[in-house]
């Protein structure tokens, strides 16, 4: 059971991964068919996305469509976001129902893994995607940065992604018993 609980863990992060690869690739996509349309249209100023089942638009500016670069704000909010689900997946799924399993109350399943990257998810959601001094204590994710600088492109989201598939295989070969 607890086995199956991890391998479902594991297949949630892998989903999730992909959403952002789409969302990280969109972003590039969406740059280069502003500017193929630019080479056509020079007075092109917005590229507008339409949604017909809400009835609503966005447009970009070339300004807000040069943003879609790797370190540029939409990657860090993309990037961001996805390393804050992959710490809530855990928080608030896997580990309650791996407590559940073994009888526990969820406070008593701990991971110094999962506490580093809540640590993260906190710089993230709590300061803006800004740097925590805590950020200064990290040592399995060291290469997200520290008190002066929070690195979030797709590198350190690839990296997260790699720790926690063996964090979650390290967690099935441990007996709970």
């Amino acid at each position: 059971m607890l086995v199956q609980i991890l391998q479902n863990f594991e297949d949630e992060i892998i989903e999730l991964f992909k959403a952002y690869r789409m969302a990280h690739f969109s972003l590039y996509n969406m740059k280069s068919t502003f500017y193929q349309y630019k080479e056509c249209n020079s007075q092109l100023e917005n590229l507008v996305l339409k949604d017909i089942d809400f009835e609503t638009e966005v447009a970009f500016n070339e300004e807000e469509i040069n943003k879609n670069n790797e370190n540029g704000i939409y990657q860090r909010i993309i990037a961001g976001n996805t390393i804050a689900m992959f710490y809530n997946i855990w928080e608030d799924k896997y580990r309650v129902e791996i407590a559940k399993i073994l009888n526990l109350n969820k406070n008593e399943i701990r991971s110094k893994f999962f506490k580093e990257l809540n640590i993260i998810r906190q710089s993230i959601v709590h300061n803006s995607f800004n740097p925590i001094t805590k950020l200064d204590t990290l040592e399995k994710f060291s290469f997200i940065g520290n008190s002066s600088i929070l690195k979030l492109s797709s590198f350190e989201v690839q990296n997260v992604y790699i720790l926690i598939l063996r964090e979650i295989q390290n967690l099935k070969t441990l007996d709970f018993t």
